[in-house]
């Protein structure tokens, strides 16, 4: 049976880790590693937001090849799914994105919530997403063991 990952699955899991880690070509050409937080689904597009005076806004607008990776420990850690996909982000100036954005995180709120049209907020998608969902235990020697997720392919 194969089992098919929408984007709203993607989202949801993104939504339940909280938390992720997205990789981009710095400026120098050397990888880059920072936490960031999937904000919206909206119009089948995953929706991120960050700051124009950040590294990575100039980051992604010299290169917007990127890959993303989360995970939130399980009590039984073998169980623990994760989920990494590459993609690419595309700035869109929609402030529609922006509000959604601002009354779902608080933290976004708590920096933006006065400057909702401030220019340095910045939002995009990602487009080309491939990757996977899978868990920890589907490693060699313990993927045929009962129960435990097999990895599932996703494009969008």
């Amino acid at each position: 049976m194969h089992e098919e990952i929408t984007l709203r699955d993607v989202a949801d899991y993104l939504d339940r880790v909280g938390l992720q880690f997205m990789a981009t070509i710095g400026l120098d050409g050397k990888p880059k590693v920072r936490p960031m937080q999937y904000m919206v689904l909206e119009d089948e597009k995953l929706w991120f937001c960050t700051n124009a005076k950040k590294e990575v806004y100039a980051e992604l607008q010299a290169n917007p090849a990127l890959e993303l990776c989360g995970c939130k420990l399980e009590k039984d850690e073998i169980q623990t799914p994760w989920i990494r996909f590459s993609a690419e982000a595309v700035f869109e100036e929609r402030q529609d994105i922006r509000d959604a954005i601002i009354e779902k995180s608080a933290i976004v709120h708590e920096l933006y919530k006065d400057m909702r049209t401030n220019p340095i907020f910045k939002v995009f998608y990602l487009t080309h997403i491939d990757g996977w969902m899978t868990n920890l235990g589907h490693v060699k020697g313990l993927e045929d063991k009962e129960g435990f997720a097999r990895p599932l392919h996703f494009q969008f």
